[in-house]
């Protein structure tokens, strides 16, 4: 079943690595037939030609400006007289999800929805790694119908595509809010270790001798991780627990890294 049954799809961010994974890996398997991109420093002449063809649009941009992207998009898809659906895929929701709620009520538009879901995975591991492929998941924490425009047959429908071709699970269990919290315990823990990989040469050293797949995975996602712990309002509790079992090792070694980690995983797990 296709992704679209008419139009194109459009990545805002196309030539970045996530826009490239899901030309390359995601959307084929979806049945999208033609992809169109365009770049933030698109003109927006160009950009508002393309965003009227498309009738999916995905949003592909680094996480650092991700919300006004967002705002952006959306609001140039205010004239829009026909179906549309925007899926804004950040690792972070509750920003996003708030402020786009915001622009699409001053819209008005019955024809635009929203669809805010997190992908479980990406291009740094999702053919180098095949056996992790059951763990792969898309977190859906909201989505905003228009009055002419319903969406939930079409989120189901391609649910069911992402699992039936590629093996991918959607879960709805949390909503945006509750999605930045749990990830600020779960990936926000790891990136704690990557922050100190990313300040100290010597700890940079001693992981990629010990653990050579999660130092490539963390230079892989720099990027993301710097600006995932900037941004996500749960953050600062989670650096604050692991700071505190950092600081009671020597902080000098593989071991140190390790029982940091224990340590801090243990209190959030409680709290």
């Amino acid at each position: 079943m296709k992704l679209s049954s008419s139009s194109e799809v459009l990545i805002v961010g196309g030539r970045g690595e996530f826009g490239q994974f899901l030309q390359r890996d995601i959307l084929p398997s979806l049945g999208a037939d033609r992809v169109l991109t365009i770049e933030r420093d698109t003109p927006p002449e160009q950009q508002l030609a393309c965003l009227q063809q498309a009738r999916h649009t995905f949003l592909a941009t680094p996480l650092a400006d991700y919300v006004e992207q967002a705002c952006q998009i959306t609001y140039h898809c205010c004239g829009l007289a026909r179906p549309t659906t925007l899926w804004l895929i950040s690792s972070v929701q509750a920003g996003v999800w708030r402020a786009v709620s915001q622009t699409l009520a001053t819209q008005d538009n019955p024809y635009l929805a929203a669809v805010f879901v997190h992908p479980m995975y990406g291009p740094n591991g999702f053919r180098a790694n095949e056996q992790e492929a059951p763990t792969f998941r898309n977190i859906l924490t909201a989505t905003i119908a228009g009055a002419q425009h319903p969406l939930a047959e079409e989120v189901v429908r391609i649910g069911e595509t992402f699992r039936s071709r590629l093996g991918i699970e959607t879960t709805t269990a949390f909503d945006p809010e509750e999605h930045d919290r749990i990830t600020a315990y779960s990936q926000g823990l790891s990136y704690c270790v990557a922050e100190v990989m990313f300040e100290l040469p010597e700890i940079d050293v001693l992981l990629r001798e010990r653990m050579p797949d999660l130092h490539y995975s963390f230079h892989a996602n720099h990027d993301l991780i710097v600006d995932f712990l900037r941004i996500n309002a749960y953050i600062p509790e989670v650096t604050k627990v692991f700071t505190d079992a950092w600081r009671r090792t020597t902080q000098s070694s593989h071991r140190d890294v390790l029982s940091a980690f224990a340590s801090a995983l243990v209190l959030s797990a409680s709290s």
